[in-house]
């Protein structure tokens, strides 16, 4: 029993819920840093030639579960083991502290108001009945009383002292929240040309709604570098209830029916070429090994003699660089120019397609999480409601009537009410 309760006391100490937060914290970093949910191979390839920190190869990352730290055992054990340390601190500080400040403290003793941090004294006429005077001014004032024969207790603000115990309600909300949408939440990236659409099903109720991209446009800096990337999207329906147009930018999701909707990428997925009187439309790839956000094809030229030709872009405005694959010389073709003879095949750019990288993310933490942060901003906010206290006694043997008070916050300010209050009561 003694063992178990020092260990009690060692869990909600607030130094071991620190050291729980700062590991959380160095750990969720290294999360950052460590690509996550990659396959073995990748971690094997990249790490043993280059050990994180020296000694971190791609054994060791995998046997440490570094290549999925937020689902790991060791994260989820530290989770668990703040969520306890909080519950702990509730329990032993939070709730016997607001219990004890709803019980009302008596002061019959004159020598204990001068032990208090506010307090004076005044005469009194003896034939007056001071203490229902004082009762009912306090009560004016806002305070709660509870009345005695000769002495009055009052307190204001006591709501401050259950502010900290909705933080910490609000914590273990949070990272309850977080453990359980490490473990359910769902993500799907998705590349949609205008015109196209995308199903969505949700099989806990078996409904169906179609997203479809109804248009798509990048905004440019005057250097040419993306500033922003919107895609206007058309939600219906299947019974035809739901019919309406939402945008989404990067850093401006949508939220539809449970899911989030990010707009996270770019891409120039097709474009349209007349060869020799023909329309093709090509699909492109993208090409790291010639350069960032590069995408390309390779096919045939020539009336007579074919030869390959690699076709690249890298804007949705163009131009398109026609490169002879024997020594990559090439041509630049604009859309809607005059045709390019290319091996003898006239060849001439239509149009562009550029397409957009949406990700769709089923999280059902996410109302948990809002609600932790709704519980830790409100706790926070009455937090800062300071709870004063006010003691009255009468001794009609010395004709004197006696004020004391105490507050947990903003001393200074209750100061100035103090004063003014005892200033009223002396002048009755």
């Amino acid at each position: 029993m003694i063992i178990f309760k020092n260990l009690i006391l060692k869990i909600s100490s607030l130094r071991f819920a620190i050291s729980l937060i700062i590991f959380i914290a160095i750990a969720s970093g290294i999360g950052t840093f460590i690509p996550q949910g990659s396959n073995n191979k990748f971690y094997i390839d990249n790490f043993d030639d280059a050990p994180i920190f020296g000694f971190l190869n791609g054994e060791k990352v995998l046997k440490l579960q570094l290549d999925h730290i937020y689902t790991s055992y060791w994260f989820l054990f530290a989770l668990i083991l703040l969520c306890i340390s909080l519950a702990a601190c509730s329990f032993r500080r939070q709730i016997p502290s607001l219990k004890a400040s709803l019980k009302w403290i008596e002061y019959k003793s004159e020598r204990k108001f001068s032990k208090l941090q506010l307090n004076s004294s005044h005469q009194i006429n003896e034939d007056e009945d001071n203490i229902s005077k004082v009762d009912l001014l306090l009560k004016k004032r806002g305070w709660k009383t509870y009345k005695f024969k000769s002495h009055i207790s009052a307190r204001r603000g006591l709501i401050g002292k259950v502010g900290p115990l909705f933080v910490h309600i609000g914590l273990i909300v949070l990272l309850i929240g977080s453990a359980y949408g490490n473990f359910t939440s769902q993500s799907k990236e998705q590349y949609l040309l205008p015109g196209e659409s995308l199903d969505l099903i949700n099989e806990s109720t078996n409904s169906k709604a179609t997203i479809k991209l109804v248009d798509f446009f990048i905004e440019r800096e005057s250097d040419g570098i993306p500033k922003q990337f919107t895609s206007k999207l058309d939600f219906s329906t299947e019974d035809f209830k739901l019919n309406e147009i939402k945008t989404t930018q990067v850093n401006h999701p949508i939220r539809f029916k449970g899911l989030t909707i990010y707009q996270a990428d770019w891409a120039i997925s097709n474009v349209v070429l007349e060869i020799d009187n023909i329309l093709y439309q090509l699909k492109l790839k993208e090409i790291p090994e010639i350069g960032n956000q590069v995408w390309g094809v390779l096919i045939e030229l020539g009336s007579e003699t074919k030869k390959n030709f690699l076709l690249t872009i890298d804007n949705e405005n163009g131009p398109l660089k026609i490169s002879n694959t024997e020594n990559f010389s090439g041509n630049n073709l604009y859309i809607n120019d005059k045709p390019l003879e290319v091996n003898s095949s006239k060849v001439s750019l239509k149009k562009i397609i550029p397409s957009s990288g949406l990700i769709i993310k089923n999280d059902p933490s996410i109302p948990f999480i809002y609600f932790s942060f709704i519980l830790i901003i409100f706790g926070t906010i009455i937090s800062l409601i300071p709870t004063n206290q006010l003691w009255i006694l009468v001794n009609n043997e010395s004709q004197k009537l006696f004020i004391g008070g105490l507050s947990n916050k903003n001393l200074l300010g209750f100061k100035k009410d103090f004063l003014k209050l005892s200033e009223e009561i002396k002048n009755f």
